[in-house]
């Protein structure tokens, strides 16, 4: 038990053993009980541990950090002391060596090329190319409205966000593959899951049900990266995109199966990170909002005073306020990447709590994100606390998204600058509602999905409201932006 080696090895840790919550259950019930209800117990014991819960997974000493300062150390101020866990092993498979896992000067590099694929102003000049791509699928939309039908909202927000990462970073459409990618990434990152939290696994080589599965999974996403290369191959001059700039980067004989297999994880990598954490926290927006229509109302209230009907450009999206609250407070309350592991290189000290070297610290953003101590009613969904000057004083690693430190989403204003268009389109054109009796709860993959799905019904969005609650979502943004000018 992680409780006798903290007291029994030595003086120095009994100081930590009194500040470290460990839980009384054997490896075994540990396990059951994360593979039951991940997001539940996590809570339980961030809630019941207070700031650090000790505790012992596939023989790996474990610690989860429920503070943000401690957090801060590890992702921030000793960054370079943390690097991924062996927990991300089972994602291998799917991202190789792309930027996603690597390490050391290959992250860095990769690291820099993306950074100048996905900030700074050529984010800028993507903004049109991502509204053309929303502006299809609002058409499409318009045939579902029409015939009254229900729609899956989560697989539209996965469509939609995978055209903008291909249009804009590999200058390709794929519109027949976009379902089938969607099914394989569910398969192969449903697969990870399992695997991580197994006691034990059957190795990959081993004809079971579920290898045969991923392996039939990671096909599909191997031959859509193959026909990506390929069809850049046969014209490489013709586009100035991500594609492009990591061709270039790495100038090798695209023939050589190691290089071919290298771009293929970087592409890939791009992909996964690119779209599927996105989509799914639009796809959360979508339900808060069906389920809390005075949030939808002043969020429609801002729309139509920032915008009218006119799509939203780069200079629009500061003045979208509230909305930037709503996308954020979505992902307080279902942050895309749920949990974060670490490995510790060397001994490590936060606070009086020693960090042995090869020990793993967690930090389960779900739970840290509903943490009452940073977060006042942590469950309601509140965008206002977002504007409210009391954020100024809360910690900043209360709330990390998208990660923070050295490490965080590469994409990150990638995906806030999608969100910032698609919501104001898609309210521009549409109210989405829920459809009563489909339950929906999430499953915490890698990534925090809607578990089967979200089931919603398209209508015309309510133009030309006068309604006193709408009249008085307006008066009170156009008195904030008075006084914010004040």
């Amino acid at each position: 038990m992680l409780h006798e080696l903290m007291t029994s090895s030595s003086k120095s840790h009994s100081a930590a053993a009194s500040v470290v919550y460990t839980p009384p259950y054997s490896a075994v019930q540990f396990v059951r009980r994360v593979r039951r209800d991940p997001l539940g117990f996590f809570l339980r014991l961030s809630r019941d541990g207070g700031d650090v819960v000790g505790f012992r997974l596939a023989g790996s000493q474990v610690f989860m950090l429920n503070k943000a300062e401690h957090i801060k150390h590890v992702l921030q101020d000793n960054a370079s002391n943390y690097r991924k866990s062996k927990f991300y092993k089972p994602l291998y498979p799917i991202l190789g060596k792309g930027i996603f896992t690597a390490e050391g000067d290959a992250w860095l590099r990769q690291r820099r090329l993306g950074v100048k694929a996905v900030q700074g102003p050529n984010l800028k000049r993507m903004t049109g190319t991502m509204t053309a791509a929303i502006s299809d699928m609002l058409e499409r939309w318009n045939g579902l409205s029409s015939a009254k039908r229900a729609v899956d909202i989560v697989p539209e927000m996965m469509r939609v966000t995978l055209d903008i990462l291909l249009r804009t970073l590999f200058s390709t459409k794929l519109e027949s593959d976009r379902d089938p990618v969607y099914e394989a990434l569910t398969v192969a990152l449903s697969h990870a899951e399992r695997r991580i939290w197994s006691v034990a696994s059957p190795p990959d080589w081993l004809p079971t049900a579920g290898n045969l599965s991923n392996r039939r999974a990671l096909a599909v996403l191997d031959s859509m990266v193959d026909r990506i290369l390929t069809s850049r191959l046969a014209e490489p001059d013709r586009h100035d995109d991500f594609l492009s700039a990591l061709l270039r980067a790495q100038p090798q004989d695209i023939s050589d199966d190691s290089y071919r297999r290298l771009i293929r994880d970087e592409v890939l990598s791009m992909i996964l990170a690119g779209h599927e954490t996105t989509a799914n926290a639009l796809a959360w927006t979508w339900f808060l909002l069906s389920k809390h229509p005075t949030v939808e109302c002043q969020l429609r209230a801002e729309i139509a005073t920032v915008l009218g009907q006119a799509a939203p450009t780069p200079d629009d999206v500061s003045a979208l306020r509230y909305t930037r609250a709503v996308f954020d407070e979505s992902m307080r309350l279902y942050p895309p990447v749920w949990t974060i592991s670490r490995d510790a290189v060397a001994d490590d000290r936060v606070d009086d709590i020693e960090i042995p070297r090869g020990s793993s610290v967690m930090i389960c953003a779900y739970a840290v994100h509903r943490r009452e101590a940073y977060w006042p009613n942590p469950e309601g969904f509140d965008p206002s606390r977002f504007l409210e000057p009391e954020a100024e004083d809360r910690p900043r690693f209360a709330y990390f998204p998208f990660s923070m430190g050295p490490r965080n989403c590469l994409g990150r204003h990638f995906a806030a600058l999608e969100a910032m268009l698609i919501l104001p389109m898609v309210l521009q054109r549409f109210r989405l509602d829920l459809v009563p009796g489909y339950p929906v709860e999430p499953e915490p993959m890698i990534t925090l999905r809607p578990r089967d799905g979200i089931h919603m019904r398209l209508h015309p969005a309510p133009h030309g409201e006068s309604s006193a609650l709408q009249q008085s979502a307006s008066s009170r943004i156009h008195h904030d932006r008075r006084r914010a000018v004040a």
